[in-house]
């Protein structure tokens, strides 16, 4: 085994790069697939979009009382799109889609500097890339990409400092991975991880470099400055909304929930594997009868655990996707429209995941586990590939960079898994747990992925587009409803046309939104009374926008509130069943003062 001194400076000739190239293209590909245009909020993005729009116009970041998440960085990409573009939703969420693509590309790279095969690093990427969890994300304006991307570019330049040939080399690229990942992570706070425990952990490994600690240390305290001043900087705005570590504090019901959390993510986690994880079946006729009975159990184990946890949670997250139900409070997937959608507007979206095929998911995996803890415990013979670098990072180094960094990671989001758990939290996990898995393969089962791999991400792949196309196609409709109503002669704040539309009205109307939480300008939050609306009737966070008062609103059912309005409902279309869906106008009961 090699250590870092003895490793030689890898230069990639520029054909090895073509891999990457392709992962990063599929991104615009699917782009014209989906076709990503709607000119409204999307989850959170509405509130970030907003404050780029008055950065580019303005060259000022102000907030608006609804982000957590400094923004940083992500906020002048996309102000320069509209400088350069003009603005639009769309526009502004084309940034994203750049930084995703950089994200595609430097995974593919960093997946091969790791150790693994050009070819499973190309498969592990597109399993990202191309996975329900990432591709919707990388057509709207969230800072999940952005925080992902930093992880990445971190790790790889921790990988080049490993590997680097000379002194110079390793400081220059520890020095970058500290201090960019410093100013990186203000875009996500999560990132911040890569300077508080990547880079130290790489240190460790170079620490028989003294010049090249020295400088790296040095370069990590001045990272961490950077980190202390951003957040010192981010609490003195206005209108921002200050989390706590643990929000709700924390106490016995918050362990339960967090314990919850912890298996349905794993499970979820296990999900989104499937189609490198399943590759695994095809060392079983290898392994001992004992070892099989042991990864059976351990299976069975976790299946009926997951049995357990029905009858207190419902049966939504006992069968994939585990974190696809919204009868257990804080889970929210409103990227893709898996089982039945607690969606922005009234009413529930129809299932488009049938129950049988929900079932087929499980079981399989349930099976990708079980041949993979087999091949685990059945100490399967080391594979010798005749390609393989003789400069590939050890197990032991690489676990010294990536155990503390998830240790830490799954520590942050266990926190705030005491009051609700987002799904795309699983994006970093995702990412190493594909690093590691495709490594292993390669050194357990076989030296490549099987074309078998390729058919499953396919599937993936097209699910994911088909239901991205249709998220987009959804709000479009939302769109379409609003003008419907607009065309009357009604203003915008008399329609609650889901939160996110919502919430844009809001600030266009009073510059931010009215929550509690707010610090800062003192006074900035009004106790208003609360009106009362019937069972079913009133979208969410209505009481942070006091500008709305609802006459009318949208529904995907017509009984809500006082019924269908006067208005043709609007119909949608989809690539997945059900292929139309209409969205209803209802009315309100009449507000006093109206």
């Amino acid at each position: 085994m090699r250590t870092p001194s003895e490793t030689p400076d890898l230069r990639i000739p520029v054909k090895d790069q073509l891999p990457a190239i392709l992962c990063a293209l599929t991104l615009p590909f699917c782009a014209l697939l989906i076709r990503p245009c709607a000119e409204t909020g999307i989850i959170d993005d509405w509130s970030y979009i907003k404050t780029a729009q008055i950065l580019a116009q303005t060259g000022h970041i102000v907030y608006n009382g609804w982000a957590t998440a400094m923004l940083g960085w992500q906020l002048y990409l996309g102000a320069l799109y509209i400088k350069l573009f003009g603005f639009s939703f769309t526009v502004v969420r084309l940034s994203t889609l750049a930084v995703a693509m950089a994200t595609a590309f430097l995974l593919q790279r960093t997946l091969v500097r790791a150790g693994v095969s050009q070819w499973n690093a190309t498969l592990a990427t597109m399993t990202f890339v191309l996975s329900p969890l990432f591709l919707p994300l990388a057509f709207s304006f969230m800072t999940d990409i952005s925080g992902v991307f930093c992880m990445v570019l971190c790790l790889y330049m921790c990988l080049r400092a490993l590997q680097a040939g000379t002194l110079s080399s390793s400081i220059a690229w520890i020095s970058f991975a500290a201090l960019l990942n410093a100013i990186g992570g203000t875009a996500r706070q999560s990132a911040w991880l890569g300077v508080l425990v990547m880079v130290p952990s790489t240190l460790w490994l170079l620490r028989r470099k003294p010049r090249v600690l020295l400088i790296g240390w040095i370069s990590c305290v001045l990272g961490i400055g950077i980190v202390v001043a951003s957040m010192r900087w981010f609490n003195q705005q206005p209108y921002t909304i200050p989390e706590n570590l643990i929000p709700g504090g924390f106490n016995f019901g918050s362990v339960a929930g967090v314990a919850a959390y912890a298996l349905f993510s794993s499970e979820e986690l296990l999900l989104l594997l499937l189609p490198v994880m399943l590759m695994f079946v095809g060392a079983l006729r290898k392994i001992n009868h004992r070892t099989i009975i042991l990864s059976a159990a351990g299976s069975l184990f976790f299946a009926l655990l997951g049995l357990v946890l029905l009858r207190r949670h419902g049966i939504y997250h006992t069968f994939a996707p585990f974190l696809g139900g919204y009868d257990y409070p804080g889970i929210y997937l409103f990227k893709i429209p898996l089982v039945a959608e607690v969606s922005s507007i009234m009413g529930t979206r129809p299932v488009i995941l049938p129950f049988g095929l929900r079932l087929l998911l499980t079981v399989a995996t349930i099976i990708g586990l079980f041949s993979l803890l087999s091949v685990f415990f059945g100490n399967q013979p080391r594979i010798t590939s005749p390609t393989e670098r003789a400069s590939s990072i050890s197990w032991r180094d690489l676990g010294v960079i990536l155990v503390p960094f998830s240790i830490a990671y799954i520590a942050l989001i266990a926190s705030k898994a005491a009051t609700g758990f987002y799904d795309r939290y699983l994006l970093p996990m995702m990412m190493l747990s594909l690093l590691v898995l495709a490594r292993y393969y390669q050194e357990r089962v076989r030296p490549k992925l099987p074309i078998a791999a390729v058919v499953l991400i396919g599937v993936f792949g097209a699910f994911s587009v088909a239901a991205t196309h249709d998220v987009f196609a959804m709000y479009r409709g939302y769109l379409a409803a609003i003008e419907e109503i607009r065309s009357s002669g009604l203003p915008a704040t008399a329609i609650d046309g889901g939160w996110e539309s919502n919430g844009w009205t809001q600030i266009e109307k009073a510059g931010y939104l009215n929550d509690s939480r707010i610090r800062i300008p003192r006074g900035a939050y009004v106790d208003l009374p609360v009106t009362v609306f019937p069972a079913g009737c009133g979208g969410l966070f209505l009481e942070r926008y006091p500008a709305i008062k609802p006459l009318y609103g949208l529904s995907f059912d017509p009984q809500l509130c006082n019924g269908q309005a006067g208005f043709p409902p609007v119909m949608y279309h989809t690539w997945l069943a059900p292929h139309a869906t209409s969205i209803y106008i209802v009315q309100f009961p009449g507000l006093s003062g109206q």
